[in-house]
């Protein structure tokens, strides 16, 4: 399992990234599939995560906290198998 740190860092990473995605190749549209591309991002980086691409996809869409990345991390680390 990762660290937290390692957790936030990634989540950070991927909401750099999709913005770039978002801005780029969707000319500022909203992504409506955002949950599915940071799932795939944070997975290609932390193979190490025992969570299937959907659930991982599902439980990012569910986080409603202020602070969303570490809300996501702790998200990730309560789920079991992590």
């Amino acid at each position: 399992m990762p660290t937290t740190d390692k957790l936030e860092t990634t989540l950070n990473e991927a909401e750099s990234s999709h913005h770039q995605f978002q801005t780029v190749y969707l000319n500022g549209v909203r992504d409506e599939n955002w949950a599915s591309y940071y799932a795939a991002f944070v997975l290609g980086r932390l193979p190490d995560l025992d969570i299937t691409p959907s659930a991982l996809t599902e439980l990012l869409a569910g986080v409603n906290d202020h602070d969303w990345v570490g809300g996501a991390a702790k998200a990730i680390e309560d789920t079991p198998g992590n």
